[in-house]
């Protein structure tokens, strides 16, 4: 396996034996039960802590899920960049590190971004780490074995949300990254209304999530400046965005279902590409958003759209 100035994949001891004609064994043994299996898996090697940006004093970092393929030629995956929700606040980086792994295995590199919470620096820093970081990830994209030409954006929760807005201007002459999908499961993305919904947990003042992402102003006292912050309103027919994903848990007690559904209504008014999944009687990350069944859902979605 070669060297990447970033990872080193073959965690093997030992010597190899690397001939072309490698011989398969002949089994003599009449217990022996010969298993073929037709979907192929692959190991998964994980990298923690590799720094991507300093930004002041505070270095940013990725985790890296890499499959390790057995043959000896080089060869690059589709990327997915994991944003991993927090409230935007401090991320357990760690939390999701098995189920997504569930997707590497398929064949995929998942990098998974650490972004600055709101205590250092409120919206749109966390907008700017991920952008950083897909474009660390482009301009590097053969020491973590990646496809440049095929990459993905995911998040869940409040990673959803900056999700989202990795495909949106912000201003007009803003360039962004060329994304081929993008995966947002359960996202706040209006936040102007979200704690209208009767079944919200926040309050919308300057000490709760969205608050502290508008820099601990309340809602209701910046109206504005909570639109300028949710994905909700950006989406206008002609603006150019990549294929979306939405998925979202019917008994969520976090970010109301309202949020995505809603969502949805607008992508349909204004005529975008997208696919949404309502997951009966799931609660916020629920354990419905990590099945085989998701899992081949999210796997489709990103075959679908690969160049």
């Amino acid at each position: 396996m070669i060297d990447s100035p970033f990872l080193k994949l073959n965690d093997m001891n030992g010597p190899r034996n690397n001939r072309q004609d490698f011989p398969e064994a002949v089994i003599t043994n009449q217990k022996a039960v010969l298993v073929v299996q037709e979907i192929e898996l692959y190991k998964i090697i994980y990298i923690p802590d590799i720094p991507y940006r300093t930004v002041g004093d505070k270095t940013l970092h990725l985790n890296v899920l890499i499959p390790d393929a057995e043959e000896e030629e080089v060869k690059t995956y589709p990327c997915i960049v994991y944003v991993k929700g927090s409230a935007w606040m401090k991320q357990n980086l760690s939390g999701n590190i098995p189920q997504i792994a569930q997707i590497a295995r398929r064949g995929m590199v998942i990098i998974e971004v650490e972004y600055r919470d709101v205590t250092i620096q409120p919206f749109p820093a966390q907008r700017e780490d991920v952008l950083a970081a897909i474009q660390f990830l482009k301009t590097n994209a053969s020491g973590f074995f990646i496809d440049p030409n095929n990459m993905f954006v995911w998040g869940d929760s409040s990673g959803a949300h900056i999700a989202l807005f990795t495909g949106l201007k912000l201003k007009d002459d803003e360039e962004l990254p060329t994304i081929n999908g993008i995966i947002a499961y359960y996202p706040p993305s209006n936040l102007l209304v979200m704690n209208q919904d009767p079944t919200a947990a926040t309050t919308g003042d300057a000490h709760s999530p969205e608050g502290l992402l508008m820099g601990g102003i309340a809602v209701d006292d910046d109206p504005q400046k909570a639109i300028w912050i949710s994905p909700y309103y950006y989406f206008k027919q002609g603006i150019h965005y990549p294929p979306l994903l939405l998925a979202h848990g019917t008994k969520d007690r976090v970010v109301p279902f309202s949020q995505t559904d809603q969502l949805a209504d607008r992508l349909v008014r204004e005529g975008f590409d997208f696919e949404f999944y309502a997951l009966k009687d799931a609660d916020h990350g629920g354990w419905q958003f990590w099945t085989d069944d998701m899992n081949d859902k999210l796997q489709r979605f990103i075959k679908a759209h690969l160049v």
